[in-house]
């Protein structure tokens, strides 16, 4: 059963919103216009908000729902806390992989941060709004989604510890291990981005890659 959920989260993951609605709507491959990400940015350099906002949303809730009834799942199974904790962690896991490896699209997806998002949200449901003022604070006063991207991903594990602590409510451990590998596993993706910023050569959003 548990290998059967896992796949199931996989294949869903797998599903490539951006390149789908980039070559329904152009005929083309998302991989050879804009910046060649097969994400919503690269959606909206391509065909604007009314194209990138539905791939931003099932990206996002592609993630958010396998996490969700995970956590259903778990309640039903009626197992431990901590494997109830391990199972939804693998669920967002293999989501994750799904979006950047996926199956359907010859294993090179996006970078994960809508789906990201999504899991986190169904896990951490306070952190949401904070991650996403600041995402767009970035973002707007940078100019750059790659570093709202990558601020926000570190800022998670750090919020989710600072308001343990603050709210006095025990730390999960796996969560806070969890939190920091979704920060270095953004980065990571991210990391040519990182080398044209330090170059000064990222594009800003909105703008198209000369």
């Amino acid at each position: 059963m548990l290998a059967l959920l896992l796949l199931t989260a996989y294949l869903l993951g797998s599903i490539p919103a951006a390149l789908i609605t980039v070559y329904i709507a152009t005929g083309k491959n998302i991989r050879d216009l804009g910046s060649g990400n097969s994400g919503a940015t690269n959606v909206y350099r391509i065909l604007g908000l009314k194209g990138a906002l539905p791939v931003a949303l099932f990206d996002f809730s592609k993630a958010f729902f396998p996490v969700f009834f995970s956590i259903k799942i778990a309640e039903i199974w009626s197992i431990s806390a901590i494997d109830s904790t391990v199972l939804r962690l693998l669920v967002f896991s293999a989501v994750l992989i799904g979006h950047v490896f996926p199956v359907w699209a010859g294993f090179k997806g996006g970078k994960a941060v809508a789906s990201a998002a999504g899991g986190v949200t169904a896990l951490f449901p306070l952190a949401a709004p904070f991650c996403l003022l600041l995402f767009i604070a970035v973002a707007r006063f940078s100019g750059y989604v790659s570093l709202a991207s990558i601020v926000t991903a570190w800022f998670l594990p750090l919020f989710y510890g600072g308001y343990s602590l603050f709210a006095e409510k025990p730390v999960t451990p796996l969560y806070l291990i969890f939190f920091l590998f979704c920060s270095i596993f953004i980065t990571l993706l991210h990391r040519k981005n990182i080398l044209r910023l330090l170059k000064g050569e990222e594009n800003a959003f909105g703008k198209k890659r000369p």
